[in-house]
């Protein structure tokens, strides 16, 4: 049998991993910012990366918030999903395969227990 948590273990490696990644993606958006010579053609790239970064970092906030917060509860709120469902497509368009890899497992676990909290809420 699973055990219990294995669906908050891996929302929290996939936040350290998005937050790992989104500073990764600001680092070197400025340290290529820094090579090139003309300072107005830089501004959308670093603009650009700095954006991308800050989304990774925030969607690594989003699931330190579902995974400590709203799986300890007792009923899975029925946001959680869409939210997480969402996280993959983006994650999947952007290439970063870890936090596919890591967020489809979740996804599955936390569906299963949510439907079993239906079976029993309805018997």
């Amino acid at each position: 049998m699973l055990d219990k948590k294995w669906d908050k273990k891996l929302l929290i490696a996939c936040a350290t991993w998005q937050f790992i990644d989104g500073l990764i993606t600001i680092i070197l958006g400025f340290l290529n910012m820094t090579k090139m010579s003309d300072v107005s053609k830089t501004v959308p790239i670093s603009s650009f990366n700095g954006l991308v970064g800050t989304m990774f970092i925030l969607a690594g906030l989003i699931n330190l918030l579902i995974a400590y917060y709203f799986l300890s509860q007792k009923e899975i709120n029925k946001w959680i999903m869409p939210i997480l469902v969402i996280e993959v497509i983006i994650s999947y368009f952007c290439m970063d395969i870890i936090a596919v890899g890591t967020l489809v497992p979740a996804v599955i676990i936390i569906s299963l227990k949510k439907k079993r909290q239906k079976l029993v809420n309805s018997q």
